[in-house]
């Protein structure tokens, strides 16, 4: 894991900071996400790397997202134990907010990872997805975004629920206006692994 603190990624709980999100990055949560995705094997449909974290050039926190998709006849309790047994820790169901969600830290209260295990073609699978999309194809999308996340840490540099809350009205804002709205579920389960 010092390969994940030598490229600047990783944060403690208590801190709200941000970088901007390097090749290595991507890197690093392609790894992450290709070991998860080898992991799981068939009880996921979808793995993928989402967030700020996976926009090159964007503002943020140093930590990589995964969504984690599964079909209803995925048992979620089992993905969870999958994940538990290489280090991941359970943080609970967060609901329309994130999903089941486990964090992979690299020493206490130091994460480094978060995993979202939503419903693989559901509301939350497809948002995360057009939400990353827009990101990396939109500079004035990406300017917006930055700009609340900027003012977000100065009304409330240390308060990560009132940072994460703050961020939803410009999310919801700018997916709702997006032009490219994912219309056609993908078929194929391993199509979303590219």
């Amino acid at each position: 894991m010092d390969e994940w603190h030598q490229a600047g990624l990783g944060l403690d709980y208590s801190e709200l900071r941000f970088g901007t999100t390097t090749a290595e990055w991507l890197r690093l949560g392609d790894n992450l996400r290709n070991r998860v995705r080898q992991r799981l094997g068939e009880s996921a449909a979808g793995v993928e790397v989402v967030g700020s974290s996976s926009v090159l050039g964007l503002l943020a926190k140093p930590i990589v997202d995964l969504a984690i998709g599964l079909e209803p006849d995925q048992d979620v309790a089992s993905v969870i134990a999958i994940l538990q047994a290489v280090g991941w820790i359970y943080r609970g169901d967060a609901g329309r907010q994130g999903g089941h969600v486990l964090v992979l830290e690299t020493r206490p209260w130091f994460r480094v990872a978060h995993a979202h295990v939503v419903a693989f073609q559901g509301l939350e699978w497809r948002e995360y997805l057009q939400f990353r999309d827009l990101l990396r194809r939109d500079p004035g999308a990406r300017r917006q975004y930055e700009s609340v996340k900027r003012r977000l840490q100065l009304e409330a540099p240390s308060d990560r629920r009132a940072y994460t809350a703050g961020k939803t009205d410009v999310v919801t804002s700018l997916l709702e206006t997006d032009s490219s709205v994912i219309r056609e579920p993908v078929t194929d389960r391993r199509q979303s692994a590219r």
